[in-house]
């Protein structure tokens, strides 16, 4: 970790990132914030159109959920093995990505969508599943929400299989949601 990676595509939909430094590294307390927010954003453009009735207070809850989740990684105070990294472009947090090395289990990948599809998806993973490789892990899971179309492709394109659906009560968003699991070999 800590690696700077370059990425493939535009900055802010215009200039090539493929030419600038996108440093992946574990989430500091200061990232917390820009973190969260990148979270929601993306949240609300892939998951949110896809619930029914979603209230201001809900997503103040959402909110507040991602902010206390990301500051449990950023102090330390998680199991060995879990980590969250971001992607930093000249300072600006564009994604993070949880995983929990010694499960080998991939958690979240949150991009922000002004970044979504211009690799920052693809350095986050790469980080991911080269410090599982290096923890020895030969498989990598993970679930996704079933009409999350987008992260569904895009963890396909990325070589992973499906090997279950089932309906999974969700306790930030208070509701049963369809779930799509699935592995990858590493």
């Amino acid at each position: 970790m800590g690696n700077d990676k370059k990425a493939k595509g535009a900055s802010q939909g215009e200039q090539a990132l493929d030419a600038l430094p996108l440093s992946i590294r574990p989430i500091l307390p200061h990232d917390v914030e820009a973190a969260t927010l990148c979270g929601l954003e993306a949240w609300q453009s892939t998951i949110r159109v896809c619930l029914e009735a979603f209230s201001h207070d809900q997503f103040i809850a959402l909110q507040e959920a991602f902010r206390l989740y990301l500051c449990s990684f950023a102090s330390g105070a998680v199991e060995a093995g879990e980590r969250i990294i971001v992607a930093e472009l000249d300072g600006a947090v564009l994604g993070f990505c949880g995983y929990d090395n010694h499960k080998g289990y991939l958690s979240d990948l949150w991009v922000s969508p002004v970044w979504q599809g211009k690799g920052v998806a693809q350095a986050l993973m790469d980080e991911a599943r080269s410090t599982m490789l290096d923890q020895g892990r030969r498989f990598l899971t993970l679930e996704v929400l079933a009409q999350n179309h987008r992260a569904f492709a895009f963890y396909k394109k990325q070589g992973f299989v499906e090997t279950k659906r089932r309906v999974k009560y969700d306790p930030v968003l208070k509701r049963r949601l369809m779930k799509i699991w699935m592995m990858q070999r590493l």
